[in-house]
């Protein structure tokens, strides 16, 4: 289900994005960016407190490797 709304967040985003004027290119630069900001507020949700400095950093790491927002919160409960 992540994987579908995480589609759907990014058409959404890259027509906003598109019906603001943006170029492809900016858009295609901008949009892996967006998206991990948004994953990340996704795993703090799912955690269901702030993180730390240590904790968002670990986050940002994770999400840049590509691994999913339930595999990054399984290994911050550990």
């Amino acid at each position: 289900m992540n994987e579908i709304r995480s589609m759907d967040t990014e058409a959404l985003i890259s027509t906003a994005l598109r019906e603001a004027g943006y170029a492809p290119d900016a858009i295609g630069s901008a949009l892996p960016r967006i998206m991990r900001i948004l994953y990340a507020e996704d795993v703090r949700l799912a955690v269901g407190r702030k993180l730390s400095r240590k904790e968002r950093e670990y986050v940002r790491v994770q999400l840049e490797i590509g691994l999913s927002v339930s595999e990054i919160v399984a290994g911050l409960q550990r």
